[in-house]
């Protein structure tokens, strides 16, 4: 009964404590503001809000109750898509926000062609995700 007990506080001390620390880097790092500017989508901003809410609360419900995603092909193939979309564009918003981008842009002097790197950026994160989902796991 005790260690039932102490299990439950600890686990929900380990949820509080990485919701608060995903919250501090959305929040203190202005991502999605960042995000939603660079994607030129400042007034869908509300979407971001709650399409993050929303995966995080179906994202915790497949991990507590151990759903497993099993489908056919066409099916995965979208979800790695947007899965990968969404990793690479907070990557990008992450990458310009601590500077890389400003820094990269002196380097090769890119003030025309910026659009370039950040797109590499994303695309591969979209197409290391795609290697992941379709190649990686029916391998292992």
């Amino acid at each position: 009964m005790f260690k039932s007990i102490f299990l439950v506080i600890l686990g929900f001390a380990g949820g509080v404590g990485v919701g608060t620390a995903i919250a501090s880097f959305l929040t203190l790092l202005d991502l999605i503001p960042r995000l939603a500017q660079i994607s030129d989508s400042n007034g869908q901003l509300y979407i971001y809000q709650r399409v993050i809410v929303i995966s995080v609360i179906l994202t915790t419900l497949i991990e507590f109750f151990q759903i497993s995603l099993y489908g056919n092909m066409l099916f995965l193939i979208p979800i790695g898509i947007f899965t990968g979309a969404f990793i690479g564009l907070i990557a990008s918003a992450l990458a310009e926000v601590l500077n890389v981008i400003p820094v990269l842009e002196n380097k090769l002097k890119l003030k025309e062609l910026l659009q370039i790197p950040v797109l590499c950026i994303s695309l591969g994160k979209v197409i290391g995700s795609l290697i992941d989902w379709l190649i990686l796991n029916n391998i292992r």
